[in-house]
């Protein structure tokens, strides 16, 4: 899939949910973080009308609503409970990404797991360098020979910059359209490996709305996916409207890291071939 491609692997929360800390507490997904947000809207009428939007999948309205009718120090610290907690461990999942070693990674994902598992290796070297959408450098690094963790939707460290509203993500991209016209082109010119993204996830949805990654139409995206955990007409849209092909593996979560093992030992042996060759 990868053999001889520019590509650029793309994290979701998928990925950061393998993580555990010692007590067995993981980052939530959407769905868990929205249900527990909830609870710190203390209005029944509004808190009732919220679970409604949840249920029928308005999910970004419904975290802009909690967001409006909650105590804001209470909300975050629940941002911080939930994707700021230095306990959690890095997966084989982590690793393995880690050691396919893409130059450019991207993540909508806010926490730091990834990023301190990357400079675990490095100490005060700092291989990886860390850009968000902020960023006014980041169109010279992408040209550049660093390694880059770029993270579409800001970090836990900031939590009055982080991008997890509807009405944020287009303030963003209004203050921002240089970081979004270089994403837009990075999409455009590599291959995009989605990992633990449901893409249809608001998360991921607002970003694949903006950079329509249809452009490339012989070459596909990849996002892998547990078999039979999507719809075929979800799948057949994410290809007709996105270029993005499903590569199913399971049936088991776990499966996937099996399945990125394999991959991690075809693209090894290539490059010892490349390097035996040259």
């Amino acid at each position: 899939m990868l053999l001889g491609q520019r590509y650029i692997l793309f994290l979701g929360a998928g990925v950061s949910a393998t993580s555990q800390d010692p007590q067995g507490n993981r980052p939530p997904a959407w769905g868990e973080f929205l249900d527990k947000a909830c609870n710190l809207v203390t209005a029944k009428p509004q808190k009732t009308a919220i679970k409604k939007l949840i249920k029928e999948g308005k999910l970004l309205i419904a975290l802009q609503a909690i967001k409006n009718g909650s105590d804001q120090a209470d909300y975050q610290n629940l941002l911080n409970h939930h994707f700021n907690n230095a306990g959690y461990i890095p997966s084989d999942l982590h690793q393995i990404i880690y050691n396919i070693d893409s130059r450019l990674l991207v993540t909508t994902n806010f926490d730091k797991i990834y990023e301190r598992y990357c400079n675990s290796f490095h100490g005060a070297n700092l291989a990886y360098k860390v850009l968000d959408y902020r960023s006014q450098e980041l169109a010279d690094e992408v040209r550049s020979d660093t390694r880059l963790i770029i993270k579409a939707h800001g970090t836990i460290d900031q939590v009055g910059n982080m991008i997890f509203t509807r009405s944020e993500y287009h303030k963003a991209k209004q203050d921002y359209p240089h970081f979004y016209d270089v994403l837009k082109s990075l999409f455009m010119t590599n291959t995009i490996v989605f990992i633990g993204c449901g893409l249809e996830d608001p998360d991921i949805m607002l970003l694949l709305e903006d950079v329509r990654v249809t452009g490339r139409h012989l070459k596909p995206h990849y996002a892998l996916t547990k078999k039979g955990s999507r719809n075929r007409f979800l799948i057949e849209d994410w290809k007709s409207t996105y270029n993005i092909q499903v590569l199913e593996y399971g049936p088991n979560h776990s499966d996937l890291i099996g399945d990125m093992q394999n991959l991690l030992t075809k693209l090894e042996t290539a490059r010892a071939e490349a390097a035996g060759a040259a």
